[in-house]
């Protein structure tokens, strides 16, 4: 499966999910009685997602897995391989390691296996020998038991003639029939390029028998992670579940976050939390109510009651702010009092100032009389009271 197709396959499951999302946001119209039926939606649809959509993908994660183990992996890995004897031996031999990312091809022997058990000891012992003496390739036989011998190959050696010279020793030398024979080998090859050499060995007559290194442990390790294809139906009938419960529920969710958010709003901030503290000696509560509202010049604002314990008595970044003092206290009564008494006699010479407002507008009115007659002005000095 290539990766255009797993991506569709996905993006459809995705799919599938937000149409049982869609219906269970229906519930304002179907009427939230109908919680069951959404939930079974959920459960169908995700099982049948999971079984025609998720497990395919499984079934090739291994591959895939495979191939980012060997990106990441540099060393050997040896697969080990079991010939066909109806073939040429020598020629799969070359085959096999002409294959680019082989390093090289590694077999021992040929084991033959027999249909019945020899008359004799010494009808064995005379066959190990005709085996031995047949080829100069066979360097020596192994009985190893159960009816099965070992013809091993010397180094070097061309494995399609010892067969050859196997076929011809029992044909020859006893009445007893091979049942078959088989050879295996071993192939190293580079750990980062396992899956292409793996492609290209089974065009050959071999069938691959174990594959051992770093690539083929650490991909082990990731499958082994991977869950087979009923767990993944199942885990996907779960989320099918949760889906549609989810938009069931999300109006109600919806509702209670925007109702938290509203009463949280209306708790007061920091800011509204400032205390109001007034300078010792400060608080008069004369005047009118409506006065007693305002701002007073001498109160400042405090975050807490460690004002009085401060020695600075700084707020903020208020740098020019002064402690107010018993004697300041006294200047500013002093202050107000001389600015009471002008008020009163400002009130009682009301028509002593009606007349002296009038003695500018007529000196004005003469200036301007003088200037139209072409005359000089004259600057009459003010009298000083």
């Amino acid at each position: 499966m290539d990766a255009l197709t797993i991506v569709i396959m996905l993006v459809l499951f995705i799919l599938a999910m937000l149409f049982v999302f869609s219906t269970a946001l229906l519930t304002p119209y179907i009427g939230k009685k109908n919680l069951i039926s959404v939930i079974l939606l959920g459960l169908v649809v995700g099982l049948a997602a999971g079984a025609f959509l998720l497990s395919p993908i499984v079934d090739d994660i291994p591959d895939f897995t495979r191939t980012l183990v060997e990106e990441s992996v540099d060393g050997t890995d040896v697969i080990e391989l079991d010939l066909s004897t109806n073939g040429n031996l020598t020629q799969i031999i070359q085959n096999v390691s002409s294959i680019s990312g082989v390093e090289s091809v590694n077999y021992n022997g040929i084991m033959i296996k027999i249909d019945e058990d020899f008359d004799s000891d010494t009808e064995k012992r005379l066959i190990q020998n005709a085996l031995r003496y047949s080829n100069e390739d066979i360097s020596d036989v192994i009985d190893q038991g159960n009816n099965t011998l070992f013809v091993v190959i010397s180094e070097n050696g061309d494995p399609q003639t010892v067969l050859n010279s196997i076929y011809t020793t029992f044909s020859h030398e006893t009445y007893t029939h091979l049942r078959y024979t088989a050879m295996n080998a071993n192939v190293t090859v580079q750990a980062n390029n396992v899956t292409k050499i793996l492609d290209a060995i089974s065009q050959n007559d071999v069938v691959v028998l174990n594959v051992t290194g770093p690539t083929e442990t650490q991909s082990q390790i990731l499958n082994s992670i991977i869950p087979d294809e009923s767990n993944v139906i199942l885990l996907s009938g779960v989320l099918g579940v949760i889906v549609a419960g989810a938009g069931f529920f999300v109006d109600s969710l919806i509702t209670f976050i925007n109702n938290f958010r509203k009463k949280r709003k209306k708790k007061p901030t920091e800011r509204e939390k400032i205390k109001r503290k007034v300078v010792p000696g400060t608080d008069d509560a004369r005047g009118s109510p409506r006065r007693n509202r305002r701002r007073r010049n001498n109160s400042i604002d405090i975050f807490d009651d460690s004002f009085n314990d401060s020695p600075k008595q700084n707020i903020g970044s208020n740098k020019h702010f002064k402690q107010l003092t018993e004697d300041d206290l006294k200047t500013n009564k002093v202050v107000n009092e001389t600015d009471k008494k002008k008020k009163s006699k400002r009130r009682f010479s009301f028509g002593r100032n009606s007349k002296s407002d009038d003695k500018p507008k007529q000196e004005s009115r003469k200036e301007n009389n003088a200037s139209k007659s072409g005359k000089t002005r004259r600057f009459k000095p003010r009298r000083r009271d």
